[in-house]
């Protein structure tokens, strides 16, 4: 797990008890695993004001977003934190309270879309176009396509249907062979 420096500096702020006092600090841990694990959106704990307390809920907000994403161990973000010279008791109720949260925050990353939808039928028609409004005679075929797509997140389909030349449509099932080709070598 990678973390800029200036998120570091961050926690470094959330970490010294000159600029975070200890009443801020678990009012600060509160809010930041509240804005990840409350169902309900809220604009933020109005009771966080000055600049250094509001640096330091960002940059523990990206810290607890990373540290579930990549399953950080608890002696991981006691080391991040040790470097960012915090003392034992706020790296203990950190760790203690990322741990009693991971799971619930690991559940909520899962449910980020990042995927496309999967095609799970293909439908065909060939029509043949005689003329169309700015010409007076066409007389090529054209080839009318429908993908019906679902999304597992969201567990719906959607239809896709557009129309090609035969050119058109040659080329899109060369691309999905090329497509088809590399996964089956990256599948090996």
């Amino acid at each position: 797990m990678e973390l800029s420096k200036l998120t570091l500096d961050g926690i470094s702020i959330a970490g010294r008890n000159n600029d975070v006092s200890e009443q801020s600090f678990n009012r600060l841990i509160d809010d930041v695993f509240g804005v990840i694990c409350v169902h309900n959106i809220t604009k933020g704990n109005q009771n966080i004001k000055s600049t250094s307390e509001i640096t330091a809920h960002s940059s523990l907000l990206s810290l607890v977003l990373e540290a579930a994403k990549h399953n950080t161990d608890s002696t991981s973000i006691s080391s991040i934190l040790e470097d960012c010279k915090w003392d034992l008791s706020r790296i203990s109720a950190f760790v203690n309270k990322f741990q009693d949260e991971k799971e619930q925050i690991q559940t909520k990353l899962s449910m980020i879309n990042t995927s496309f939808d999967s095609i799970i039928d293909v439908q065909w028609r060939q029509d043949f176009v005689i003329k169309s409004n700015n010409c007076e005679k066409i007389c090529e075929p054209s080839y009318i396509v429908s993908l019906k797509t679902w999304n597992p997140h969201i567990n719906s389909t959607k239809d896709i249907t557009f129309s090609c030349t035969m050119e058109q449509l040659e080329d899109l099932v060369l691309k999905l062979k090329d497509a088809t080709k590399c996964i089956e070598r990256n599948a090996v």
